[in-house]
Order: C-alpha cells, then sequence, then structure tokens
C-alpha cells in the first residue's frame, strides 16, 4: 500500500454492525436460507437447533409443474413450432438382409473407408428394407394423425414439419405430394446425402438449420403423440424454468415423456434462443447417439432442464432397443460437455448452480428389496437431478427381474409426481465383483457427482441433503465421506468389532475433518465425466476390500498432479447411513479376512504410502519355518516357541483392548466376561495379520513383508512412530522367548 514501516499504526474502528445475542440471525444475513440449508446437517449449533425444531421441512421438491398449475398464463397460440422429421423406409437392423461383400467394398471405397463407414454401410437402402413398404406409410399416418388429434388448429398454423429424406430413399422421394397431404401442417423438405445416412445427429443438425420458429422439437415418423396440447404445456414448463432458474425465455430444455424409454430425454425441446447462442443443435462430434441427453445435460447444469410429463409419446422402433441403424456413441460426457457448459455461461452471465447426482448400487444380495426401496426413494429438499443405478452383479435372473419389478413400480410412483428422479437397472449376467459393478455404474452416469452406497445399508431420508450441503461448503473438494453407522453392539460377537475398533473408517467423518479415504458403503465422489482415468482397481476381490482405499487414493494422486490442493477429501458426518452387522451378528471372520486379502495389495499399489518395520508375530513364526536352522531341526522346540509368540501377543492384545471392552460391557457383566471380548478382539486383529501373511506368500510378494500401510497418509505423524517401536518391543519379547525356548531344550 506504499504505508512507510515506520508510520504509526491506528487501531481500526467497528464501522459495521455486529449482530445482537439474541438477534434473529434470518433477518441480519441476505442469503439466510441457503446457509441454514448448507450448515442443516452439520454440528454447528445454530443451525443444528433450527433443524431439530424443523424436521418436517424434508419434501422432495421440482421445478416441474404439477397438472393443477398448468394453467392459460401463457398464450402458446403465438408460439410458432419446428417439428424435425426424418423419415426413411428402413426397418431395424435386425429386420434387413445383410450386404453382400461386392456391395460392402463398393460402400467402403464410396465413403473413404473413414471412421463412419461401417455406420454408412449398414444404413443404405436395399431392394428389401425388410418390411412391406405399406408399414412405413403407416407409422407416417398415425405420427400425423396423433399431431392433428393432440394439437388445435390454430397452433397448427403456426407449426411446420421440416422432413428430411434420404436421397436413395424410392418409397418417400417419390411421393412428396403425398407426404403434404398427410401431414397437418407446413411441410419443408430436405435432403439426406448417402455420407450422412444413419447419423441421425448430423441429421438434426441439418434440419435445424432450416428452422426460424420459436421452438423446435426432434421427432420421428415412428412416433405417436398422445397428449391434447402438449405444444402448449411445453411452453408453460419454459416459462417455470425461466422463472425458476432465472435465466431468459429459452435458455432451457423441456424433453418429453417417451412411454417406451421414461426417465431418458430422447425428444427434447429446446427455443431459437438455443439457436441463436450456439453454432448448431448439436455439437458437430455427435454421430446418432447421445444429442438428445446431452441437450438435456447441458441445461440441467442451470438448473433449466425439465420433463413434461403430461406430454406423453410412444416412441414405436426407436428408444433403447434395436434402431434402423448401427449405434454410435462418442464420449461427449467430459471435455464436449464442459466447453458447452463454459459457453452456456457466458451466453447467461451466471454460474451453474444445478447439480446433478447420480447413486450407484451394486447389487449381489438377494431377498434384500426393503433396503434396495430405501435407496431408491432418496429425494431432496432442494432442486437436484438425481439418477439411481442399481448394477445387479449377480447371474440369478430371478435376482434381476425381482430389482426391475421394484424399480418399475417406484418410478411410476415418483416420477410422474417429481419429475427428477429416476431408478434405472443395469446387469451384465454374471457376477464380476463390487469393483466392476461400480466402475459399470459410474461410467453410465453423465452426473458431476456420484454417490455410492452398497446393497445392505439404509441411508437417511437426509442423506442427499446433507452431500448437497457440503457440495456448497467445499466446492473444491473431490470426495466427500458419509458416515456409516452400526448397530449397537448387543452380543459378544459385536462387542468384540467395537472394541478392536476395525471398523474405525466407517464412522471416521466425525473424527476428522479432512479424512485419509473413506468406505465405498457411503461415498460421494466427482462424477467419471471429470476424469473417467480413475475407477475402481479391480485387482481387488470381488467382495470388496481395499479398492475404496485405492480409489480415494487416484483421486488425491491426481489432486497433487493438477496441484489442486490437499483437502480434496472432506467428511460429511449429516450424511449418514447405517449398516446392520455382517451375518446377523454372528461371528464373520471370513468377512473381515476378505478385506485383508485385499487390503494386502495396497501395499505393492501404493508403496509410497507404506514403511518397513520389525517382524509381526505372525512373520516372525514364518521365519522360524522358512528357517529352522536355529532350532536345528527341532520340530518340538519350534512348536513350543511359535505357541509362546502368540499367547506373548494375544496377552499384550488382551492388555491393549481391555479398558476398551469395558466401554461396551453392561455394568453386570463379571470380569471375565470384559477379558473375554478383550481377548477376542485380539484374534480379529490377529486373524488379519494371518491373512495378510498368506497373501503376500500367496501372490510372490516376499518384499511386502514386514512392510505397513500408513492407513492415514501422513495426516497422523504418531502412526508410523507408534507402529515402529511397537513392532520394535515386541520384537525383543518374541526374540527373547525364541533365545529362553533353545536354551531350556
Amino acid at each position: 500500500l506504499g504505508v512507510d514501516d515506520a508510520q504509526p499504526l491506528k487501531k481500526l474502528r467497528e464501522t459495521i454492525k455486529q449482530s445482537d445475542l439474541n438477534e434473529d440471525l434470518s433477518k441480519v444475513i441476505s442469503n439466510y436460507e441457503e446457509l441454514e440449508f448448507c450448515f442443516r446437517y452439520t454440528e454447528v449449533k445454530h443451525f443444528k437447533d433450527m433443524a431439530t425444531k424443523d424436521k418436517e421441512r424434508h419434501t422432495s421438491m421440482s421445478h416441474r409443474p404439477s397438472s393443477e398449475s398448468f394453467s392459460d398464463t401463457c398464450d402458446c397460440k403465438t408460439m410458432s413450432w419446428s417439428i424435425l422429421l426424418p423419415i426413411c423406409s428402413r426397418a431395424r437392423l435386425s429386420q434387413t438382409t445383410s450386404l453382400s461383400t461386392a456391395d460392402r467394398e463398393k460402400l467402403a471405397e464410396k465413403s473413404n473407408k473413414n471412421r463412419l463407414a461401417e455406420v454408412t454401410i449398414a444404413s443404405q437402402h436395399q431392394s428389401d428394407n425388410g418390411l412391406n413398404k405399406e408399414i412405413y406409410w403407416k407409422l407416417l399416418e398415425d405420427f400425423a394423425k396423433s399431431l392433428r388429434e393432440t394439437s388445435n388448429p390454430s397452433q397448427l398454423q403456426e407449426t411446420e414439419c421440416i422432413v428430411g429424406i434420404d436421397i436413395d430413399d424410392t418409397i418417400f422421394n417419390a411421393n412428396k405430394d403425398k407426404i403434404r397431404v398427410i401431414l397437418p401442417c407446413k411441410v419443408v423438405f430436405l435432403s439426406i446425402a448417402p455420407n450422412m445416412y444413419g447419423q441421425v445427429c448430423r441429421i438434426w443438425n441439418h434440419l435445424a438449420k432450416k428452422a426460424k420458429n420459436d421452438f423446435i422439437v426432434l421427432l420421428g415418423d415412428d412416433v405417436v403423440l398422445k397428449d391434447d396440447e402438449w405444444q402448449k404445456r411445453v411452453v408453460q414448463n419454459f416459462h417455470d424454468v425461466a422463472n425458476s432458474s432465472g435465466l431468459p425465455l429459452g435458455a432451457a430444455c423441456v424433453a418429453l415423456l417417451d412411454e417406451s424409454f421414461p426417465g431418458f430425454p430422447t425428444f427434447p425441446v429446446v427455443h431459437r434462443w438455443h439457436m441463436q447462442h450456439f453454432s448448431s443443435l448439436l455439437p458437430k462430434q455427435f454421430i446418432n447417439q447421445g444429442g438428445d441427453p446431452y441437450l438435456f445435460e447441458l441445461y440441467s447444469r442451470f438448473n433449466a432442464s425439465a420433463f413434461a410429463i403430461d406430454c406423453r409419446l410412444e416412441n414405436r422402433i426407436g428408444g433403447d432397443g434395436d434402431a434402423r441403424y448401427k449405434k454410435r456413441e462418442i464420449n461427449w460426457k467430459g471435455q464436449v460437455l464442459r466447453l458447452h457448459i463454459n459457453q452456456l455461461k457466458s451466453h447467461v452471465d451466471l454460474g451453474p448452480k444445478g447439480i446433478c447426482i447420480d447413486v450407484v448400487v451394486p447389487s449381489f444380495r438377494t431377498n434384500n428389496s426393503e433396503i434396495l426401496q430405501s435407496i431408491m426413494m432418496l429425494s431432496s429438499s432442494v432442486q437436484v437431478y438425481v439418477k439411481i443405478w442399481i448394477v445387479v452383479d449377480n447371474p440369478d435372473s430371478r435376482h434381476y427381474n425381482e430389482v426391475l419389478e421394484l424399480s418399475y413400480r417406484i418410478n411410476k410412483e415418483r416420477f410422474n409426481r417429481e419429475g427428477n428422479f429416476f431408478v434405472n437397472v443395469l446387469t451384465y449376467g454374471e457376477n464380476r465383483g463390487a469393483s466392476y459393478a461400480r466402475n459399470f455404474g459410474y461410467n453410465y452416469s453423465t452426473a458431476d457427482w456420484v454417490l455410492f452406497l452398497d446393497d445392505d445399508v439404509i441411508p437417511s431420508k437426509h442423506i442427499l441433503d446433507a452431500y448437497i450441503g457440503a457440495i456448497r461448503r467445499y466446492p473444491d473438494a473431490k470426495v466427500f465421506v458419509g458416515k456409516t453407522e452400526l448397530p449397537v453392539a448387543t452380543n459378544t460377537w459385536a462387542k468384540m468389532l467395537r472394541t478392536c475398533n476395525i471398523m474405525f473408517f466407517y464412522g471416521i467423518a466425525e473424527h476428522m475433518t479432512h479424512p485419509p479415504w473413506g468406505v465405498t458403503a457411503n461415498l460421494l465422489v466427482r462424477g467419471s465425466r471429470h476424469n473417467h482415468t480413475i475407477q475402481f482397481n479391480q485387482r481387488y476381490p470381488k467382495t470388496g476390500g481395499g479398492e475404496d482405499i485405492d480409489f480415494v487414493f487416484q483421486f488425491k494422486r491426481w489432486s497433487a498432479y493438477k496441484k489442486l490442493g490437499d483437502r480434496l477429501v472432506v467428511s460429511v458426518p449429516g450424511a449418514r447411513a447405517l449398516h446392520p452387522w455382517w451375518r446377523g451378528g454372528n461371528s464373520c471372520y471370513s468377512q473381515i479376512n476378505g478385506w485383508a486379502w485385499g487390503d494386502s495389495l495396497c501395499l505393492t499399489e501404493w508403496p509410497d504410502k507404506t514403511f518397513r518395520t520389525l517382524p509381526n508375530w505372525a512373520e516372525m513364526i514364518a521365519l522360524l519355518v522358512l528357517f529352522p536352522l536355529y532350532f536345528q531341526s527341532d520340530w518340538k522346540a519350534l512348536l513350543i516357541a511359535s505357541l509362546a509368540i502368540i499367547s506373548a501377543e494375544h496377552l499384550f492384545l488382551t492388555l491393549k483392548y481391555y479398558p476398551h471392552s469395558s466401554q461396551h460391557a453392561k455394568q453386570e457383566d463379571w470380569f471375565g466376561k470384559k477379558v473375554w471380548v478383550a481377548f477376542g478382539a485380539g484374534t480379529i486383529i490377529s486373524s488379519q495379520e494371518i491373512t495378510r501373511l498368506v497373501a503376500h506368500i500367496w501372490r510372490g510378494h516376499l518384499h511386502c513383508l514386514c512392510r505397513r500401510m500408513d492407513w492415514n497418509d501422513g495426516q497422523n505423524p504418531h502412526f508410523k512412530l507408534d507402529t515402529q517401536l511397537t513392532s520394535i518391543i515386541r520384537f525383543v519379547v518374541y526374540v527373547g522367548i525364541v533365545a529362553a525356548v533353545h536354551s531350556l531344550l
């Protein structure tokens, strides 16, 4: 500031009035409602008290107008419409005959053998297109009839169909006058060149160049419209979106409800505003897949996408099934979407405030419909776009059908009411493990955030609100760790688990603001569209163990490479999920040892996060077995020394865990029971140490012996030192036991 250091400084005087102790903060803070939501499910006392007083505020919201809100406030008679209508006399690919080798070679040469040659070849017209030509006319007539019956005459006068016909289409090209008679509105014809055959997105762009009207809708000749005055209802949706989002009228995408593919924006409507601010309807990279969801996802980042639930249609040929062209996907979810979000941001001069969260649940367990239903019914009290992906990782078709039926029922109940929540069920017909299933759903998602839940946890009804509040509080974070709670320990085994604290990371959200990692039973991360290289490593066991550590560490490595800071992992204690005891609270050594078998791989995957110690008790015994020269092959002495080492180790563990066992014991429990719980807790830890030792030997990773993983990733500076000092003390005891046995025998 140019002030000399010798200049004497004066104390600052308070010029802004501070709030009084009992003042109503909602009248002092201008954005109090937003602030209150962000802190509603935290430990901040003021907002915690508010949440307690207002438990009933949690109701699902959507900017979609209900049937009661549909009114005559917007006069759609003055609104003109362009219907993009590519038509062709081709059947589904499965119904057509294959081209001869000679014909394929000619077409390949004509298309210069580029990357789209196969799409073009598969979409060529043939003498036998699989269906009688009357079928094609019937499809067009049915569409025209539905358009006529669902539109009032004045609206039809303001509607045009921009019809695209393949140049080689002998049925439609020769009968354009007949098409004009069939369609109940103005008709504009455009020819589709052979190099665009099968490339529906590019055909849409070609047709959209001729669209000069207020609204543009993407339809097809295989569509039947079902609801009267659907245009007026769509316009109402555009007005509602503009009012709720603060964007200009027309900066939105409203999708008609495709009954054959509900929950997917197969037939989007955009306004001429979109065409005026973007160079084309769709980016040029699109071929024939992804254009419709792209438009919906683009505007959803600004809370400007909606389903017109009361504008239904039936898609008879396309949709999720077989189509009349060879489907070709592109990776539009990353760079393409990001660039156009930034472009839209510059046009509206507002930042993207829309939140898109997908929930991914790998499902192997059968007969758990009650838990899956609790996940499928998740909702939020603020505007949010949510898709729930249940990935069935079980070859049992009965389980898949059961989950599918449950999703149909819930979608029917919720989607027609809310419009921005939808359940999708995926399967690949076999058991490939938790990591594969999570990746499968993760990569299907187009959301900015993905919440991983296990199929045996019961999430709190506020879990989405808690995570959304955290996203707003920590906009630069990449991983949010929820709190996974376990029931009260009521039997001996559960008390042993509590005592050894093996589930510490399930509840780490309550202990650390920035934990090193979190369990995937309840974990929110950045969507794969932001960095598709981060995936669950399938080297880890199918049943889980270590893959969650590896997954979060990948985010941290990426953050370090991008220099994004070291605070990308954030705890969200208010995002709660209840996890039942494994095997109903009965002993589950196999489950716990499975974790150890998996997390032992972290030592080879992340060697920079490990450190050396002296051998633990299991490694010490292994050394005695592998190198028995000290005992001169005296197996009796070896056995006695091994038993003595095991006894000493479990004595250490029992003494360590006894104080903790008292915390979980009842007042009337006698001393012996507390000792038994402490001893049992020690056996849980020792069984994991045995498992890790066997895993290293089985894999041939002998360099991992006497090496430990820093589960705290350097965030607890005492962990490494304490572990090493403890290993020295125990090793001295083990060596003393071996020497004593050797001298006595």
